[in-house]
């Protein structure tokens, strides 16, 4: 897909669905839970467990810390928080909302308690999906798997591939899984798309995607792969230098160490 070889990214996606060794969980809202940790649609998944003792080691994560809810009790520092665009893509009603994001007042996930106001923070939301419940150790003692690889990811690939192929009805035909999956036995919401356009339906592919893989550390692979970081990044009035913020700075001292062989990136 970073290549733009579509055509021989849809054949690799097609052997994984067609395989059956993977299928959609059928709540999206359990996905992200420890009890559907390395679940039907995990493809790769990084495991952690909190141990109770540092004696026989710690098999935890300070990804849960990071990124987890911060409130009273103080259960994470809510780093990469969901931004007012973000909440702006979704559609009315989709259930995915809902489970990526968590707001001051909502009720815990296991029912525990609510997210307690902190004045300090502007905005507060929070990313659900690094949420964890009570657990062994301090907070950098982090149970939650990470999951790298969805099986949903590869339909949405699928989906684009097959668009930019001109395959319009397979592209439809895995988007529209994914829709319904997230709406679930709500037929009100998240209708099957009927696009035939290529444009538009590569529009909504990839606000698909988005919202499908929110908080999951893809977007700004996606902006790039699309080639329209700096559009989208500059329209929420954030700064972005062309052909410089891409990538980041390499440290001087690595480009020493390497005798010459690495060079700085462009603009640094």
């Amino acid at each position: 897909m970073i290549q733009k070889k579509y055509d021989k990214a849809l054949l690799l996606c097609e052997e994984v669905v067609n395989s059956n060794e993977y299928t959609l969980m059928p709540a999206y809202n359990q996905i992200f839970t420890q009890a559907g940790e390395n679940g039907s649609e995990s493809m790769f998944e990084i495991g952690a467990v909190a141990l109770q003792s540092a004696i026989v080691g710690s098999g935890a994560t300070p990804y849960n810390m990071v990124q987890g809810v911060r409130g009273v009790p103080n259960l994470g520092w809510g780093f990469n928080r969901p931004s007012d665009d973000l909440i702006a893509s979704y559609e009315a009603g989709d259930p995915r909302r809902q489970a990526t994001i968590i707001y001051v007042g909502e009720v815990l996930p296991d029912g525990s308690t609510i997210v307690q106001d902190n004045p300090e923070i502007l905005n507060e939301r929070f990313n659900q999906k690094a949420w964890v419940s009570n657990h062994p150790g301090l907070q950098d003692n982090g149970p939650g798997n990470i999951r790298l690889l969805r099986y949903a990811d590869i339909i949405l690939l699928g989906a684009e591939a097959a668009n930019e192929t001109g395959n319009t009805s397979k592209a439809l035909e895995y988007v529209n899984m994914i829709r319904k999956r997230a709406r679930g036995t709500n037929n009100f919401i998240l209708k099957d798309l009927t696009i035939s356009n290529q444009n538009d339906l590569r529009t909504a592919i990839r606000r698909e995607r988005r919202v499908e893989l929110a908080m999951e550390q893809l977007r700004w692979f996606d902006l790039q792969r699309w080639d329209v970081q700096a559009d989208v990044i500059k329209k929420i009035g954030k700064p972005f230098i062309s052909n410089k913020h891409e990538y980041m700075p390499l440290p001087q001292t690595e480009i020493d160490l390497s005798g010459g062989n690495l060079t700085q990136n462009q603009g640094y």
